[in-house]
Order: structure tokens, then C-alpha cells, then sequence
């Protein structure tokens, strides 16, 4: 939850449907602060990051709410239904995985927010078809839009099992 220190008083409840109980489990909200008055909040799942938003604080109490996660999904959501389900359509979804050696995933600049998304189908190795997919993205905090998106396809391939 966001929340006023002194006196103390919760702004906004990021997760009500987890609970106090996530504390390094999967759904654990985590944030990233810009200053004092800009907050972005999600969730770490077992791979990666979901659940993005940011929050504008003023005066105590949350002025603005970005949900910047639906815009994320209807990228990746693009690529896998039109290029990869249309091959593989027994295939049932992919999923966010982290991958902070290769970019700092979200980042401040000024009032803008630079994202580096990473998705997969099989993270877990499993053999079959294989999709993978990036996104370098820039959400201006003003717009309340994207400014700059970069989306980088992966090749498809099917894994084989290991013998």
C-alpha cells in the first residue's frame, strides 16, 4: 500500500487482493520512486514483473493512476495471437520474465518512464514451439501515453526435449 508516514494514513491500497502476506512471495508489490510525488508500483511474479502502474501523489492523496500494464499486454498480445497462435494455436499463453543483466527494466527520466519488457511461452525450457518477444518503450508521464516503442519480435522455434 502507498502510504503517508507522519501521521500515518494509506493512500492507496496497490494489491488488495493479496493481502499483508506476500512479503517476498510471488504478487510482493514493488515500486520505484521519482522523487517524492511519482511512484511506479507492480507485482514480481515467479519470472518477471506485472501489474504496472504509477501513481501521482499530491498533497497526501493520489492525484493521477496510470495503468500502463494493458497498453503492455496489447503489444505482446499482438504478436503472439497474429504470428505465433496462428502456427501453434494449442499453445496457451506467454509469460513476463525479468531480465535485468541485459536493461534496467523501468527507469525514471524526467517525466518519462523507459520500460524494457521481456516475454517468453516457455521459460520454464519446456520443449515445443518457442515465442519470445522485447519491448523498449517510452511512456510520457504528461501524455499518459507512449512516446517511443520499440518492439522486437523473436524468431520462432521449436525446442526439442533433452535426451
Amino acid at each position: 500500500m502507498l502510504a503517508r508516514l507522519k501521521p500515518y494514513a494509506v493512500l492507496e491500497d496497490v494489491s488488495p487482493d493479496n493481502g499483508p502476506g506476500w512479503k517476498n512471495s510471488r504478487g510482493e508489490p514493488k515500486a520505484k520512486w521519482n522523487g517524492n510525488s511519482i511512484v511506479a508500483v507492480w507485482h514480481s511474479m515467479k519470472w518477471g514483473k506485472e501489474d504496472l502502474v504509477v501513481y501521482e501523489i499530491e498533497n497526501d492523496k493520489v492525484k493521477r493512476t496510470e495503468k500502463i500494464w494493458p497498453e503492455v499486454v496489447k503489444i505482446f498480445d499482438r504478436d503472439f495471437k497474429t504470428r505465433f497462435l496462428k502456427k501453434y494455436p494449442a499453445e496457451d499463453g506467454y509469460t513476463f520474465v525479468s531480465d535485468e543483466d541485459r536493461a534496467k527494466e523501468i527507469e525514471f527520466e524526467d517525466h518519462k518512464l523507459i520500460l524494457n519488457v521481456f516475454a517468453e511461452n516457455k521459460p520454464n525450457l519446456a520443449p515445443g514451439p518457442v515465442w519470445s518477444a522485447e519491448l523498449y518503450a517510452v511512456w510520457d508521464l504528461d501524455k499518459a501515453k507512449f512516446d517511443k516503442v520499440d518492439f522486437k519480435p523473436g524468431e520462432i522455434s521449436v525446442r526439442k526435449p533433452e535426451d
